[in-house]
C-alpha cells in the first residue's frame, strides 16, 4: 500500500484534531464548568445539541460539492474559510465571563459548530478525493485518532488549564491551537481533478433513495444504534464524577487525558486489526468490548469510584470504540460514488453522529429524572442489537466488499 507523504498526513491529522478542539470543550469541558454551578441535569442535556449541526450537513453539503473555487481549490477554500470562522469564534467567546454571560457564549459555541460540521463536509471529500481506497482504513484512523486527541485536548487539558488560569485564557489557547492548520491550508497545493460532465444535484428526495433496498435499511439501523454503548458513558462520566465529589482538574486528566488517550494509541493500529482480521470480526470483537465498558460504568456508581477503576472503565470503551468507528467510516465512503462525495458520505455519517446526539444528551437528561443506572442498564440492553447485527454485516456491504471480507476471513 502506498503511504502518505508526511506533509500530508499533519495536516489530515491536524484538520481533524482542530474540529474537535472547540466542540469537545464547549460539549465536555463546559458542561463539567457549568455542572460544578449547580446547572441541573436536564438543562446540561440541551448543551449537547450543539453537536446537531453535523447531524445536518448533509442539508449544506451539496452546495460544497458544487461550489468550486478553482484557483484556490475546491474543498481547500471551504476548509481555510471554516478554519478563520471556528477561530474567530473562539476569540469573541473568550472576552464574555462564563458565570453571566453564557447566552453569549453558547452563540458563539453554535457558529463555532457550524462550521466544525463544515470543516469536516469538506475534509471528509478531500481525503475520499486524495486517498486510494487501500489508504483509506489509514485515512479514517487518522480521522478517528484526530477527533480523540481534539477531545484530549478540548474536553481534558483545556479543563485542567481551566482551573489554573479560568476562562478567556483557556479559549484563546484553544483559537491559538486552531490556527496553526490555516497556516499548513495556505502551503497545501489541493489536486486537480477531471471535471464530470454532468454533476447531479443532491436534493432532499436523494436522502431517501439512498436508503432505499432492505440492506440499506439494515446499514441505517446499525449505524443508528452502534454508537449507544459509547456516547452515554462519553456523556454521563463527568457528570457522575462531579456528583461523586471529583475535582474539575483530576477529572480533566483521568477522563479527557490518560483514558482517552488509550483510545488514541488504539486508533493507530485500527488499520492493522482491519487488514489483518478484517472487518466483520474487528466489529464483532468491538461490539462486544463495549457492552463490557457500559458495566464497569455501573460498577463506578456503586463505589468503585477509585482512579484505576475510571481509567478501566474510560479506556475499555475507547480501545473498542477507535477500531469500529474506523471501520464504520471506511464501509461508508465505499458505498458512495466520485461525483458527490461529500454529500453521500455526509448523509451516512449524520446518521451516525444523530445517534451520538440523541444517546448522549438523553442520557443526561432522563438520568436526572430516573437515575445513572437504569439508564446504563437500558442502554445495555439496545447495545445487543448492533452486536447481533455485527454477525451479519456482509448484508451491508457492497458486492465488492464481501469478497474482500470473504477473502480475510478465508486468509485469518
Amino acid at each position: 500500500m502506498k503511504t502518505l507523504k508526511k506533509r500530508h498526513f499533519f495536516l489530515l491529522l491536524s484538520l481533524y484534531v482542530t474540529q474537535f478542539l472547540g466542540l469537545s470543550f464547549f460539549t465536555e469541558a463546559f458542561i463539567a464548568i457549568l455542572r460544578k454551578t449547580g446547572m441541573s441535569l436536564e438543562n446540561l442535556g440541551i448543551v449537547y445539541m450543539l453537536g446537531f449541526f453535523w447531524v445536518l450537513r448533509f442539508v449544506w453539503a451539496p452546495f460544497i460539492d458544487r461550489v468550486n473555487f478553482q484557483k484556490i481549490g475546491h474543498y481547500r477554500f471551504w476548509l481555510i474559510l471554516s478554519q478563520i470562522i471556528m477561530v474567530s469564534s473562539l476569540i469573541f467567546a473568550s472576552f464574555y465571563e462564563v458565570t453571566t454571560h453564557i447566552s453569549m457564549i453558547l452563540l458563539c459555541a453554535v457558529i463555532f459548530s457550524f462550521f466544525s460540521a463544515t470543516q469536516d463536509i469538506a475534509l471528509d471529500a478531500l481525503v475520499y478525493k486524495t486517498l486510494t481506497k487501500e489508504q483509506r482504513p489509514f485515512g479514517n484512523a487518522i480521522k478517528v485518532s484526530g477527533g480523540l486527541i481534539g477531545t484530549v485536548l478540548g474536553g481534558g487539558v483545556a479543563l485542567i488549564i481551566y482551573s489554573y488560569f479560568q476562562w478567556q485564557t483557556t479559549v484563546l489557547i484553544l483559537a491559538s491551537f486552531t490556527s496553526i492548520a490555516i497556516i499548513q491550508l495556505l502551503l497545501f497545493k489541493e489536486p486537480t481533478w477531471e471535471k464530470k460532465a454532468k454533476q447531479k444535484r443532491f436534493v432532499f428526495k436523494e436522502f431517501y433513495s439512498f436508503w432505499q433496498g432492505k440492506n440499506r435499511k439494515i446499514w441505517l439501523v446499525f449505524i443508528l444504534l452502534f454508537p449507544c454503548a459509547v456516547a452515554t458513558p462519553h456523556g454521563l462520566i463527568s457528570p457522575i464524577l462531579v456528583d461523586l465529589g471529583w475535582k474539575l482538574k483530576d477529572i480533566g486528566l483521568v477522563v479527557h487525558i490518560i483514558g482517552y488517550s488509550i483510545g488514541i494509541v488504539a486508533s493507530f493500529g485500527a488499520s492493522w486489526l482491519i487488514n489483518r482480521f478484517g472487518k466483520k470480526r474487528v466489529l464483532i470483537f468491538c461490539a462486544i468490548g463495549q457492552i463490557i465498558g457500559l458495566f464497569f460504568l455501573i460498577l463506578l456508581l456503586h463505589g468503585y469510584s477509585s482512579i484505576t477503576h475510571v481509567i478501566l472503565t474510560i479506556g475499555t470503551i475507547f480501545i473498542f470504540y477507535t477500531p469500529s468507528t474506523t471501520v464504520i467510516s471506511t464501509l461508508m465512503m465505499d458505498e458512495i460514488d466520485s461525483n458527490n462525495p461529500a454529500s453521500q458520505y455526509a448523509i451516512q455519517h449524520s446518521m451516525f453522529m444523530l445517534s451520538g446526539l440523541i444517546f448522549a444528551s438523553m442520557s443526561i437528561f432522563f438520568s436526572g429524572k430516573f437515575g445513572y443506572e437504569n439508564i446504563v442498564l437500558a442502554i445495555c440492553l439496545i447495545a445487543f442489537v448492533p452486536l447481533i447485527l455485527s454477525f451479519k454485516i456482509d448484508s451491508f456491504l457492497s458486492k465488492e466488499e464481501k469478497i474482500e471480507t470473504n477473502n480475510l476471513n478465508t486468509i485469518g
